[in-house]
């Protein structure tokens, strides 16, 4: 097997830290001289799709791609290898959110941080969501999340704290005047009308660091997670909102939704903003699909995802 590494060189964990992880590397593989390796620098985003893409097709083994990253990372190390046998995807929480790996909880994170963990672990299958003509592996957002997540981005770029970011940009979109729209939902055969705020769709439980709304969501269940916030007053909305990111979204059953579906399309008369892992796209219809276990995911060892709950801090919850 031969082991590739796409670095996102201005991550929160390796911005300017470079040198050192590649040190870490050579030091690594001096010490396993017959396995093989290569190291590519994304310096924008999606520059490293097509060489990966390249390099996938040119080997004559099996090749497991090491992202060095965060959300964004992975979402272009999935995009690039969907679809392609005899390849492995190990993600590394190296950003400054790392939705995906929130699933695994913090008391794992320095196993998935382990060099030698990511290199001879074995790998399980993950579920992804197709997004249109992309594929993510944490969830999908429509209407004032969107919005938020693309105003809170821009925060976090001057250096605000993650989620205080997309909570202040949350309660902007919900006092402003956007707050709710009309749409269409069809998830698998049931269709919806209707004026709301806000959906999720979730394959994991997590967005930004701890914003934790779809506490029933697991990543290898077969299955998407729908969530949906009904148009209210601002203040009500804005109140609701702690409830919902905290996963206790069943307090507010007059307000929140939940719906599981292998597929579901949104469409407003309206343009709508929706993302899938924090990538923002602008139109009227967007559509989500399941795609079960389509990912060969390193998960250590150490890791019993069978017996992971859906929400840390409250590991009463959630447990299958």
């Amino acid at each position: 097997m031969k082991h590739l590494f796409i670095i996102n060189p201005v991550a929160k964990r390796i911005k300017g830290k470079t040198e050192q992880f590649y040190d870490m590397l050579s030091a690594f593989f001096k010490e396993h001289p017959d396995i093989r390796y290569d190291v590519f620098e994304s310096k924008w985003s999606r520059h490293s799709l097509p060489f990966m893409r390249r390099y996938i097709s040119n080997a004559t083994e099996p090749v497991r791609i090491h992202s060095i990253g965060g959300t964004g990372t992975l979402f272009e190390v999935i995009n690039s290898v969907y679809g392609i046998d005899n390849v492995e995807v190990a993600a590394y929480p190296y950003g400054k959110a790392n939705a995906f790996h929130s699933y695994f909880g913090p008391q794992n994170m320095k196993h998935l941080l382990s060099l030698s963990s990511q290199v001879f672990h074995k790998t399980i299958p993950m579920d992804i969501v197709r997004c249109g003509n992309h594929y993510g592996i944490s969830s999908g957002l429509v209407g004032i999340e969107a919005y938020s997540e693309v105003l809170g981005e821009k925060w976090i770029d001057n250096g605000m704290p993650v989620d205080i970011s997309y909570l202040l940009a949350g309660a902007a979109q919900i006092l402003g005047k956007n707050s709710s729209q009309k749409y269409s939902v069809d998830i698998d055969d049931l269709k919806i009308d209707g004026e709301f705020s806000t959906f999720m769709v979730a394959n994991a439980p997590t967005y930004g660091v701890n914003m934790n709304p779809a506490i029933d969501a697991h990543p290898d269940d077969g299955v998407m997670d729908i969530y949906i916030l009904k148009k209210a007053s601002k203040i009500r909305t804005l109140f609701s909102m702690t409830a919902y990111t905290s996963g206790n979204y069943r307090k507010i059953p007059d307000l929140i939704s939940h719906y599981t579906a292998k597929k579901v399309r949104i469409t407003s008369e309206k343009t709508m903003c929706a993302s899938m892992d924090g990538q923002a796209f602008y139109g009227t219809s967007v559509e989500y699909e399941i795609k079960p276990k389509a990912l060969n995911f390193v998960c250590p060892d150490e890791i019993d995802i069978k017996k992971l709950p859906r929400l840390y801090g409250r590991p009463g919850e959630g447990l299958r």
